[in-house]
């Protein structure tokens, strides 16, 4: 028999996005996100990762990445000890593709989770879709929707043990500089059972590669 658990209440979940091009082929980009499961400052979740990506052709990229996701105890801000200290490592393929106004995103991402005391294997598959409203294209000034849906795979167990799905808006501040807020709905899968917890998530996305053409 299975049921679903939903948390009613709005968790808070901030992040900064920075990334940009080295080269022609070679990119970098870093991450940092901090969460709580209610809308307040009691932060018990946070992540740090960066990667290295290589542009395979124009619409293909390749990226190897590794980070810290560390999970606290509720009720005060980074509350130790913590429940979970974890290290992982991903590769990941991307494929870019448009039509008209509509930019698809698909992505594919094998983890690697060290856990103490264990170890996981994951898979990832992500589909996304970006559509500029007020402008033709992605340039300064522009409003876009976004919307996501991605699928937790682990190596064993059920088919599929979490379902990520986002929706929401940005606007493309200047050339470096990307805000986005929407909200994400969390679903974790259990043998008889799922939850759902739902955040609204506020990005800041940085790329640095026009800072450093205009510096050099």
């Amino acid at each position: 028999m299975s049921f679903a658990q939903t948390d009613n209440s709005i968790g808070n979940w901030n992040g900064i996005i920075i990334k940009g091009k080295m080269s022609q082929r070679l990119s970098l980009m870093t991450e940092s996100h901090i969460r709580t499961g209610h809308y307040n400052l009691k932060y018990d979740y946070f992540e740090i990762k960066s990667g290295i990506s290589y542009s395979i052709t124009k619409n293909i990229h390749g990226l190897i990445g590794a980070g810290f996701y560390n999970t606290y105890q509720t009720g005060a801000l980074f509350q130790t000890p913590a429940r979970q200290k974890e290290f992982r490592t991903w590769f990941e393929l991307n494929y870019f593709h448009s039509y008209n106004r509509f930019n698809f995103e698909q992505r594919v991402r094998i983890e690697q989770r060290f856990i103490p005391d264990n170890y996981k294997n994951r898979l990832k598959y992500r589909l996304l879709l970006q559509i500029p409203i007020n402008k033709k294209e992605l340039i300064k000034g522009s409003i876009y929707f976004l919307v996501n849906d991605e699928l937790f795979m682990p190596q064993y167990g059920l088919w599929v043990e979490k379902n990520r799905f986002y929706s929401g808006v940005g606007y493309k501040l200047n050339s470096n500089t990307n805000w986005q807020i929407g909200c994400v709905s969390d679903t974790d899968y259990k043998s008889n059972s799922h939850s759902i917890q739902n955040y609204l998530q506020i990005l800041l996305i940085y790329d640095f590669a026009n800072f450093i053409k205009k510096h050099t």
